[in-house]
């Protein structure tokens, strides 16, 4: 907002707002002595800690003004005086249950719901289960009837044609599709010599974007997918290494 010095007509039935720049004055834009008050007070919050100085003087046309800057010539009397930002009490901590939702986390029991299945999928297709709970979590947070708006159905998230081609007949069933999707995560680590980026964007894009663009495509919701499974495979692996005492970093290959 430009710095500068307001004035309303107190007499106007449609309120006319001037303004004249002025040195290191806070501007608030106003229509009347009400809606004043309320965007002086937003001014002094952004001004930081202290408080914060007003003066007016109506003029002889009964324009009122109104400006932070002290000392400057005319018939200026002090008109308020308001805290800064830096005077108000710290805003209550969130909790950490909240922060878990907004972060995205999920209850324990439906992360782990499923666990044999993942465990027994990453063993006969040398995936990271890590990896297959981070694409479950992004695709479908663990809701194995959720169903998209393109049509793709279940945990992972398969699509029709991609179900049939997997030999997935029913992709609402959780062994079926958490079978399927990770046999897909295998075929695409070996089309890819197991670069984990470009497999992740090609679940999400399709193995011939990633071909065309020679590497994750220019895509906003790709590239916001891949974040999204890069960060929770990585939380996934933290996670496993606490519980078993282990400290070995997570795959950022996967194996043939």
């Amino acid at each position: 907002m430009a710095s500068g010095r307001l004035i309303w007509r107190r007499d106007a039935r449609d309120a006319t707002i001037e303004t004249v720049p002025v040195q290191r004055a806070h501007t608030a834009w106003i229509v009347g002595p009400a809606a004043a008050l309320c965007l002086l007070a937003a001014d002094a919050d952004a001004a930081g800690g202290g408080r914060n100085e007003y003066y007016r003087y109506v003029d002889d046309d009964g324009v009122l003004h109104v400006t932070n800057v002290r000392g400057r010539p005319g018939r200026w009397e002090r008109y308020m005086s308001l805290p800064g930002s830096g005077t108000r009490p710290p805003a209550p901590r969130a909790s950490r249950a909240s922060r878990a939702r907004r972060r995205g986390a999920l209850p324990a029991e439906r992360v782990h719901r499923y666990d044999p299945i993942i465990e027994e999928a990453a063993a006969r297709y040398r995936i990271p289960a890590s990896l297959i709970r981070a694409v479950i979590h992004t695709e479908s947070a663990f809701v194995p009837t959720a169903q998209s708006r393109a049509g793709a159905r279940g945990l992972m998230q398969l699509m029709p044609a991609t179900a049939r081609f997997l030999g997935v007949r029913d992709p609402f069933d959780p062994r079926q599709s958490i079978h399927g999707g990770t046999r897909f995560l295998r075929m695409l680590a070996d089309h890819f010599d197991g670069d984990l980026v470009l497999v992740i964007a090609a679940y999400n894009a399709g193995a011939g974007a990633v071909k065309k663009y020679g590497g994750i495509p220019p895509y906003a919701e790709t590239r916001a997918y891949v974040r999204a499974v890069l960060r929770r495979y990585h939380a996934y692996e933290r996670a496993r290494r606490l519980a078993a005492g282990a400290r070995l970093e997570p795959r950022r290959h996967l194996a043939p």
